[in-house]
């Protein structure tokens, strides 16, 4: 049985939503600078750190408990290239994803990225198991299960733009801790930018 085990969770996900009526929630105002530290230098401690994860290479098994078939995957994920803009509170990236079956290409994505601080509304790290899980689900399949191997974990950060269009940007890191320093980090550089809900990482 062929699956593709990545292709629902790292693209940059576009889903058209209906705005709320209503007046918005006006955002709150960028935090004092005394406060932690500066913008520049948070945001400089960003590209820093994602620019160093390298290729995060793993397998991933999938197991659906229904027929019992499995499957498993060759995965390569790849950000470079990072550059953060203190004055535009944007991040870009180049972003990279090969996957393979039996020896055999499945999934290969390579694209330019950026996103806005300002229409952060929430941040998450979270073992990838329990991401694909989610979108499993989410896409009809609750029975699916998987594996990863080494362990690698996501740091999501999840965006509502100005039409109300949402979105996710995620990086996979091995290191846990590393993904909990730059989540914070990133918090930090959201509420210096004015970003829309005070975001907690999860």
């Amino acid at each position: 049985m062929k699956i593709c085990l990545m292709t629902m969770c790292f693209v940059v996900m576009a889903v058209t939503a209906a705005l709320a009526q209503g007046k918005k929630a006006v955002p709150p105002p960028p935090k004092p600078a005394d406060e932690g530290p500066s913008l520049e230098v948070t945001m400089k401690f960003i590209q820093d750190k994602l620019n160093d994860i390298g290729p995060v290479n793993f397998v991933m098994y999938l197991h659906d408990d229904i027929n019992s078939s499995d499957g498993k995957g060759q995965n390569r994920i790849e950000v470079s290239n990072v550059v953060t803009n203190p004055t535009a509170c944007r991040i870009d990236y180049h972003w990279r994803r090969k996957e393979e079956q039996n020896g055999k290409v499945i999934a290969n994505e390579d694209s330019d990225v950026w996103f806005l601080l300002k229409v952060v509304q929430d941040i998450a790290v979270m073992p990838m198991e329990q991401v694909q899980k989610s979108l499993a689900a989410a896409a009809g399949h609750p029975s699916w299960s998987f594996r990863v191997d080494p362990a690698v974990y996501v740091l999501e950060v999840r965006r509502t733009d100005t039409k109300g269009t949402k979105g996710i940007n995620a990086f996979a890191f091995f290191d846990e801790q590393l993904a909990n320093r730059v989540a914070q980090a990133i918090v930090h550089a959201v509420e210096l930018c004015g970003g829309g809900s005070t975001p907690e990482p999860f």
